[in-house]
């Protein structure tokens, strides 16, 4: 057998020396697999699907929108995101909107789809309502129109306006309280506002002024100018500007603040007129799909994203304009959420009003 040489201490000095390097090489080689792998793990936020929380019963209005927004939101969303669908409560919102509030964590992977009802509640002080708004961050919304009708003396300072509502905390609010900024004499009628007996009432004398609102707006519109009722403002809308303009719907028709400037010769203000433009913003809202408070801003931005794709899907399109709501994302949807969520100071305002004008508590 023949002896190998051993190594002199010269090479293991040099191998020695190589060993960093070669590491570094080792290193450098790996790189581009672990690069490789990286991306598919942040595409997947939702490893166990996303949830949608309906605010409502699953025959209620608001699942025609999830209809709609569903495979819309899917498609915007990372790859192989699934949403599941949960609906919750009654159809004014308030047992989705708790539950939301209080079980949902902040880590984006649960938006709540809410009506505009579910603000008043809030708006109002009613004990159910165990949510705050002003926590909703907004991802999309669909807003509607609003228009009082009815006769022209219900606006004169000797006459009287009957206005038919459901109740100080409907979102009939925002017509009590647009007439009573007004000047005129208001003398709510509280009752059932459904499209034929608020008809039959304005045409049997008993009602003077009707808010109509929701996806029947134009036929109830026709309805009760048959009997003689006047258009005789609409709730405005907001254009791309921010600024209150004319509703789209009814261009012939002065916005509130537009009646009350040509009326009074100045611009509305005060309290009450910041609580008649949070009731005002809710009545408009059909929905409003929204992340809770402290949600990660990417998350946030990412449903976002979705939220503004999803309004030119073909099915939310067609939804919007067989129910004339206009489905918005982006800035113009946190706008048109922002402005449901009224200060401290507003909200206490809006009740001591309530109570002194129709003696109503939050507990009724």
């Amino acid at each position: 057998m023949i002896d190998q040489p051993k190594p002199g201490r010269r090479y293991l000095l040099a191998v020695m020396t190589a060993l960093p390097a070669l590491a570094r090489a080792g290193r450098a080689a790996a790189a581009p697999a672990f690069a490789a792998a990286a991306p598919q793990v942040a595409a997947v936020p939702f490893p166990e699907g996303a949830k949608l929380l309906v605010a409502g019963p699953a025959d209620g209005s608001l699942n025609r929108w999830a209809d709609a927004l569903l495979p819309a939101l899917e498609q915007s969303l990372p790859p192989d995101t699934a949403i599941h669908r949960i609906e919750i409560g009654g159809a004014d919102g308030v047992t989705g909107a708790n539950q939301f509030e209080t079980r949902s964590a902040p880590d984006g992977l649960t938006v709540l789809l809410v009506p505009g009802q579910a603000v008043i509640a809030w708006m109002v002080g009613d004990p159910r309502a165990q949510f705050d708004v002003g926590h909703w961050m907004p991802v999309m919304a669909g807003i509607g129109s609003g228009i009082v009708v009815g006769r022209v003396s219900a606006l004169a300072q000797d006459g009287r306006a009957r206005t038919a509502a459901a109740g100080p905390n409907s979102l009939d609010l925002a017509a009590l309280l647009g007439l009573q900024l007004l000047g005129a004499r208001l003398e709510p009628v509280f009752g059932p506002v459904e499209p034929a007996a608020a008809r039959n009432a304005f045409a049997q004398g008993t009602v003077d002024a009707v808010f109509l609102r929701g996806p029947r707006v134009l036929d109830q519109f026709a309805e009760l100018s048959s009997v003689g009722a006047q258009p005789l403002f609409t709730l405005g809308s907001t254009d791309e500007t921010g600024q209150t303009v004319r509703d789209p719907l009814f261009l012939n028709v002065p916005h509130f603040a537009e009646l009350y400037g040509a009326r009074s010769g100045g611009k509305p203000a005060g309290r009450l007129y910041d609580a008649w433009c949070t009731a005002a913003a809710a009545a408009q809202v059909e929905f409003a799909l929204v992340l809770p408070q402290l949600t990660p801003a990417a998350m946030v931005a990412l449903w976002r994203r979705a939220g503004a794709d999803a309004t030119t899907a073909t099915a939310v399109q067609t939804t919007g304009a067989t129910l004339n709501v206009r489905p918005l994302g982006g800035p113009a949807a946190t706008t048109s959420t922002a402005a449901t969520a009224a200060d401290a100071a507003t909200l206490l305002e809006l009740r001591r009003w309530l109570a002194a004008r129709f003696n109503w508590r939050p507990s009724q």
